[in-house]
């Protein structure tokens, strides 16, 4: 009896310890769970912080590209913002036959520092000074909101002439044909709507007055262009044309067209006065673009309606034209956008900077402003120029240009003399970088 209780005893005391030690282990396993669990909850909260992070890194921003100034976007692409500019350093010397200019001289014809760029990915902005003349200049300042439709609000140029829509970088001279100064194509306050393919465009707006004019009343100009460019095998063809209507309002002084030679230097040899109170202009334009050789033309015609006319006077109509023709040398083609039917720059084959020769163009113009007309005597101006061109790279050049001018029937400028008439010869060098 004694042998089976202590039998039954010792049996209780192996359970009693097999189920302590059982219960050892299972706090353990606990523990050694919870651990798991610990550093599992570690890792999430990590992932999670590194998800938040890269979130974060779509405001952060990125350079999209670096030729020559960087372009910098967010990662999403939801903004995107610009540094733009351009410094043109010219040196001229000009004189005519009536010895009333002797001019040696140089000048910043722009220095010019912007920036442009998008907002939440549809909306383009453009904000540009120039700095030339120790004064500031507000020149492009527009808001455009884009799509298969865009609307342009600021100031910017009115929609006129395929040389005044080129930008300044990329004409082929140093100056602009005569008319589109003589016209007064200018920046103006107002609002457009474009429509447009990669190879064709119309736009139309509503303006009012330029920056800082200050004028109580600013009458209105209403403007359009449009353009049709064809793609050749090694090349474009371009057509086009555009119309402006003038208004002035009650407080502002009568229109004038007058112009120099084309050079900024220059004084002005043509010029009828303040005559008219509103004016409409009319133009067609067109080009070819093949392989390395270009040409362009436009024509222009003016009709200013006058102010105080004199008995039996009708308003007169002054016209203004010209013909271009290029060629790369080197064999690089003239750039071209179809989608605005404006001029670009060139791709150069063998850039300075990598020893090579960069590009080099010759070119010629003639380019015709008659500002005479019904008894209006402010004079006809012929030009011829010869340019060249040479390309160090795509953002930088050198260029020279001679131009003889011819000027008759300016009986109103005193610097022509009594007979109306004058020669004058202009030579300008132009040292050019933009970014």
């Amino acid at each position: 009896m004694k042998t089976g209780i202590r039998a039954a005893a010792a049996g209780l005391t192996v359970a009693i310890g097999m189920a302590a030690t059982a219960q050892a282990q299972t706090r353990d396993d606990i523990q050694t769970l919870q651990a798991q669990i610990n550093s599992l909850q570690a890792q999430l909260r990590s992932l999670e912080k590194k998800t938040e992070e890269a979130a974060d890194l779509d405001s952060v921003p990125e350079i999209k590209k670096a030729e020559p100034a960087p372009e910098m976007r967010t990662r999403d692409k939801m903004f995107e913002w610009n540094l733009r500019g351009r410094i043109f350093a010219d040196k001229a010397w000009i004189n005519d036959s009536d010895d009333s200019a002797n001019i040696d001289a140089s000048e910043f014809r722009t220095a010019r520092l912007g920036i442009e760029g998008k907002a939440w990915k549809s909306v383009k902005y453009k904000m540009e000074a120039d700095f030339a003349d120790n004064e500031v200049d507000v020149k492009d300042a527009y808001l455009e909101w884009g799509g298969p439709v865009s609307i342009t609000m600021g100031q910017f140029k009115t929609p006129n002439s395929m040389d005044e829509q080129t930008s300044s970088r990329h004409i082929t001279f140093m100056e602009r044909a005569t008319f589109t100064d003589a016209f007064d194509f200018a920046r103006e306050l107002g609002v457009a709507i474009g429509a447009g393919t990669d190879t064709a465009s119309f736009t139309a707006g509503v303006f009012q007055g330029g920056n800082g004019t200050g004028n109580e009343d600013e009458g209105y100009v209403i403007a359009a262009r449009g353009h049709y460019a064809f793609e050749l095998e090694n090349g474009w063809a371009h057509v086009g044309a555009s119309f402006r209507h003038r208004d002035i309002g009650d407080d502002q002084s009568d229109l004038r067209y007058r112009v120099r030679p084309p050079a900024h230097l220059s004084d002005r040899f043509i010029n009828t006065g303040r005559i008219a109170d509103s004016d409409t202009f009319y133009g067609i334009e067109g080009a070819v673009i093949y392989g390395p050789f270009h040409a362009a033309a436009e024509y222009g015609i003016q009709e200013a309606n006058l102010s105080a006319p004199a008995a039996g006077q009708s308003d007169p109509t002054f016209e203004g034209y010209y013909i271009e023709a290029g060629w790369f040398v080197t064999g690089e083609q003239k750039g071209y956008k179809g989608s605005s039917g404006t001029m670009d720059r060139p791709k150069v084959d063998a850039p300075v900077h990598e020893g090579g020769l960069g590009a080099w163009q010759i070119a010629a113009r003639y380019d015709v402003t008659d500002l005479s007309d019904e008894g209006i005597f402010g004079g006809e101006q012929e030009n011829i120029t010869f340019g060249v061109n040479w390309y160090l790279n795509r953002h930088t050049r050198i260029m020279a240009n001679y131009t003889t001018s011819d000027v008759k029937d300016a009986f109103l400028v005193a610097a022509n003399g009594a007979d109306g008439a004058n020669d004058i010869d202009s030579f300008g060098l132009r040292f050019q970088v933009d970014w």
